[in-house]
């Protein structure tokens, strides 16, 4: 038997958000205080393992603790360089989380192989969201006697989710190059949502954006309970091998999968700004999929030179999306119709020298909105045929050189060129619009980066040095869809040079 116990801390803490807005100048972007996305996680993981005759007993139990700062300007919502008011959100949140997986999987070598196990997941997830003015703001307005500081708006929710589920897996071995493989996974998830009492609201929207001044007329949060979001049933996956010689390998796969229900913290919600906008729905429920694959493995010239290829059609249905209420641009998750993805998949290595590895990949991709009806065009903003959020080419390529550098140290070189389309950042229309298209819906820009590293490992230390982005490519590689937000471009992160050091001990 053998126990492994593992334990990892990450503290992510920027200053600031790194999302622009173009048309200020490079690398600028405008609110009225830093944005803060920041995290802090901690996991702890036990694993066991216990050999039996004939099979290996194999169980993951997880722990994991997540707080997290996000902490938005959305002044933008009523004009993205105008911002005639203060409204920004500062929302805290805490996951813990808690996963075990157990498994008996077979030992190798025999006509059948298999897999027999249990899955179980538990997650509560609280956030606080405080909305916010400024308190300059509010004293000139005469609005801050109404409250106890520059937040308006005040309330907590947290969010229960829960999943368990079965699997099973078996191969069987017609001969040593054919063999096929059929996995089934029962499950079952439910996601809820609630409001605790306590918080409070206001309309300080309404009479900040009118120039009402004078107090402000505060409204208790109550308590609520939001409607289940459950989901239950099987998926599958059967795929067959063939080896028709010894250093290649085809198979060809089906499978089936879903994405678990998502719950709108804001269900029910109207709008306070047009009540006559979308009323904010309970949340999207569970879609589904089913994938079929195709491809080919193999090695030639004494491994040297290795090649993967695939085909992949995937048939999406009930898709989950995020669209934004027009007049207070409140997110909020729904379903739409159907989709299709569909493309090529590609992988080169080649060993040119013992030290010299020249590596490439990529991909060709087609995936699009097909089947839609009018009331989900309208609550999405999608319009059939319309791509979803992805290249239709990618491709990246890796040249790697290993040397001796002195008697007790190996050098190595690499340089590295990746090239990523363009792709649009969300549907074009503006949701409860029909027709008319979105003032956020853009697209990101084509971009080819080239990464550069030499280093040095000693017997237990490391040293190298590396050039990110050598060309300074400032390209936009995500447009945010939301409209709320002054700052909705992502670009590549400008020419970084550094150093980075190791020791094993």
């Amino acid at each position: 038997m053998s126990i492994q116990l593992r334990v990892s801390h990450e503290d992510s803490n920027p200053q600031d958000s790194s999302i622009v807005n173009p048309t200020l100048g490079r690398d600028k972007r405008i609110s009225d205080r830093p944005d803060r996305f920041a995290g802090v996680m901690t996991n702890y993981n036990a694993t066991v393992r216990y050999q039996f005759e004939g099979a290996e007993l194999v169980s993951s139990s997880t722990w994991s603790e997540y707080e997290a700062q996000f902490y938005v300007d959305l002044a933008g919502t009523f004009g993205e360089l105008t911002r005639p008011i203060p409204f920004a959100l500062d929302a805290d949140g805490w996951d813990e989380t808690f996963v075990q997986e157990i498994r008996l999987v077979s030992d190798a070598g025999g006509r059948f192989d298999w897999v027999i196990g249990g899955f179980y997941f538990h997650r509560q997830r609280d956030v606080d969201y405080n909305y916010r003015s400024s308190q300059p703001f509010l004293d000139a307005l005469g609005m801050s006697v109404s409250l106890p500081d520059e937040y308006y708006q005040r309330f907590q929710s947290y969010f229960i989710s829960e999943e368990q589920a079965l699997f099973g897996e078996l191969t069987y071995r017609f001969t040593e190059d054919f063999w096929v493989t059929g996995g089934l996974r029962y499950g079952s998830t439910e996601t809820q949502g609630f409001t605790r009492a306590g918080g409070y609201n206001s309309n300080y929207l309404t009479n900040a954006l009118f120039g009402i001044p004078g107090p402000l007329t505060i409204t208790p949060v109550p308590a609520a309970t939001g409607v289940p979001a459950t989901q239950e049933g099987p998926s599958y996956r059967f795929s067959a091998s063939w080896r028709p010689v010894p250093n290649i390998t085809t198979y060809a796969a089906v499978a089936t999968g879903f994405r678990t229900p998502i719950v709108n913290a804001r269900a029910g919600a109207v709008s306070a700004l047009d009540p006559n906008d979308i009323i904010i729905p309970d949340g999207a429920d569970s879609n589904d999929l089913v994938s079929y694959e195709a491809g080919i493995k193999g090695s030639w010239f004494n491994n040297r030179l290795f090649a993967n290829l695939a085909v992949y059609h995937i048939n999406w249905n009930d898709i989950q999306v995020q669209a934004n209420r027009v007049s207070d641009s409140v997110q909020f998750a729904t379903n739409i119709g159907g989709a299709r993805s569909q493309g090529i998949e590609f992988e080169l290595m080649a060993r040119a020298t013992d030290n010299l590895t020249i590596s490439l990949n990529g991909s060709l991709n087609e995936a699009k909105v097909t089947s839609l009806t009018p009331e989900e065009a309208a609550i999405s903003g999608a319009v059939e045929g319309a791509r979803l959020a992805g290249p239709r080419f990618q491709a990246s390529m890796l040249v790697n050189y290993n040397f001796d550098l002195m008697a007790n140290a190996e050098g190595n070189a690499s340089l590295a060129v990746y090239h990523v389309g363009s792709f649009p950042g969300s549907f074009p229309n503006v949701p409860g619009q029909p027709g008319v298209v979105s003032p956020t819906f853009g697209y990101t820009e084509a971009h080819t980066v080239a990464n550069a590293t030499i280093a040095a490992a000693f017997e237990r230390f490391t040293v190298g040095a590396y050039v990110e982005n050598i060309f300074d490519d400032d390209s936009i590689n995500y447009v945010h869809p939301e409209a709320f937000i002054s700052n909705r471009f992502g670009v590549v992160r400008p020419r970084t040079i550094g150093v980075r050091v190791g020791y094993s001990f």
